[in-house]
């Protein structure tokens, strides 16, 4: 026996509003030391996507009556440098879901974002600087595979059923399910994430739940994260702890602190910066890193911005 949940979204120019949109970001990175097997020393490279990762995209929208949207967004990463699609080659990697929105809130099916990856970068040093993947690599868990970062960017979930609730006084909040497809076992390959927040005035904050079966061979993970930002005249205070562990073997687990300011000095230009602090399990040792930047705006959609991240590890023994 069958049964068959559904939901699609035709494209019509005639009634439905449509928007192209799109980013691309390029720069030159200097790291002053890089150690291999065979080499070590400085690079100086071109890096596709430092501060925000390059995209093109889809999204619509189709009035159903009553107080009822159909939404759908499609979204495609690449790498500027080489052409290459990202996100593993995939067509629409970024985001491909379909929805139905109200004051009731929005319901949405397909690859789509966690609550993380939607409302955390608020409260992190990578998006309230211009620093992006500079900011986001530090904190990664390399003993832990990698399955151990603070993932404030957030994972793609496939098979993915989403809801978010409207905002009421300032606070919402939303449940996301995502399907392992596999015969015979719901927990497979699946995931669940939750997440209340509060947006009101210079305030907001949130607190998220994640978890992932089979995220690494063997195992699964958990994470939970807490952030706040506070505006203050022309500053922006931001600060978030994120705490992820896996389930196998010795228990790996990264809890991450970070926390930092950024100020508009005028409407072209912005300076800001943040630090890291991650606690690493099993005598794996620390790291942190400190973020300075600059942000000017040649225009409301061209900017370009200066980045100095300083990156070290303190091993415990």
């Amino acid at each position: 026996m069958t049964t068959v949940a559904a939901l699609t979204c035709g494209i019509s120019w005639a009634q439905t509003s449509v928007s192209l949109y799109g980013l691309v970001d390029a720069g030159v990175t200097y790291t002053n030391r890089i150690d291999t097997p065979t080499q070590k020393g400085g690079l100086v490279q071109f890096t596709s996507g430092s501060s925000q990762g390059s995209r093109w995209g889809l999204k619509g929208s189709e009035d159903l009556g009553a107080g009822f949207e159909a939404i759908f967004t499609l979204e495609n990463g690449f790498d500027v440098g080489t052409g290459a699609l990202g996100q593993g080659r995939l067509e629409f990697g970024r985001q491909a879901f379909v929805g139905v929105s109200s004051n009731w809130g929005a319901l949405t099916l397909g690859r789509q974002y966690d609550f993380i990856g939607d409302i955390f970068p608020a409260f992190a040093v990578a998006s309230n600087t211009p620093a992006g993947l500079l900011a986001w690599s530090l904190p990664a868990y390399a003993a832990g595979g990698y399955t151990l970062d603070n993932r404030v960017w957030g994972d793609q979930v496939n098979n993915a059923v989403k809801y978010q609730s409207p905002s009421i006084a300032g606070f919402s909040f939303g449940g996301m399910v995502g399907f392992g497809n596999v015969a015979g076992s719901m927990g497979t390959n699946s995931s669940n994430n939750f997440v209340i927040s509060y947006d009101n005035g210079p305030l907001s904050a949130a607190l998220a739940y994640m978890s992932i079966h089979n995220a690494a061979p063997a195992s699964n993970s958990g994470e939970f994260a807490v952030g706040a930002a506070y505006m203050v005249g022309k500053a922006r205070l931001f600060g978030m702890v994120s705490d992820v562990h896996l389930s196998s073997g010795s228990r790996p687990r990264a809890t991450t602190y970070e926390a930092g300011l950024a100020y508009q000095v005028f409407p072209a230009l912005s300076l800001a910066g943040g630090a890291h602090y991650q606690h690493r399990n099993n005598g794996v040792g620390s790291a942190n890193q400190l973020t300075l930047s600059g942000d000017y705006l040649l225009s409301k959609r061209t900017d370009v911005y200066w980045v100095s991240p300083r990156a070290f590890d303190l091993q415990v023994h």
